[in-house]
């Protein structure tokens, strides 16, 4: 079975976050990684848009502005899209504004820190997420809301 591609309303139903908020963070260059779209036709989320999205969603709650958590999302579902079994990702800072995900298993340990120079800076904070609990969680409330809805706001690419 092909993966489902959902509407915007859909999708912000799914991440929990209002659909006009969204669209506003969009037009204003807060959330970049939405998927395209033009004017008169539905942005369509894939499950890998949903899990940025859901991400998204996730690290405004834990309180970051609309802008970094739009820049954390977005490197992170960067590298979750290439690399679809990953079960980790680690979003690296450095002294600089900024950072950049990588797999987990990419980044040196907190022990080799002062003696590395990671990506051409110092490491300053890394943090991992869990995305593959997140993907879970996002197909678990991709269904709950097909269940609800069924397939109106929802078009198969099939």
């Amino acid at each position: 079975m092909t993966a489902p591609l959902l509407t915007t309303a859909v999708a912000c139903r799914v991440a929990g976050i209002n659909r006009d908020r969204f669209n506003e963070y969009v037009a204003a260059g807060h959330y970049r990684c939405a998927p395209q779209t033009v004017p008169g036709r539905a942005r369509l989320f894939d499950p890998d848009a949903m899990l940025t999205l859901f991400l998204f969603k996730r690290l405004m709650d834990d309180g970051f502005t609309v802008e970094r958590a739009g820049g954390i999302a977005c490197a992170i579902g960067e590298v979750a899209k290439q690399n679809p079994d990953a079960r980790a990702i680690s979003y690296v800072e450095s002294y600089f504004p900024g950072g950049h995900a990588f797999l987990p298993s990419i980044v040196p340990p907190p022990e080799e820190w002062d003696n590395v120079l990671f990506s051409g800076t110092d490491i300053r904070k890394v943090t991992t997420y869990r995305i593959g609990k997140e993907r879970d969680l996002v197909a678990h409330y991709t269904e709950e809301q097909r269940a609800i809805i069924g397939d109106p706001d929802e078009i198969d690419p099939a």
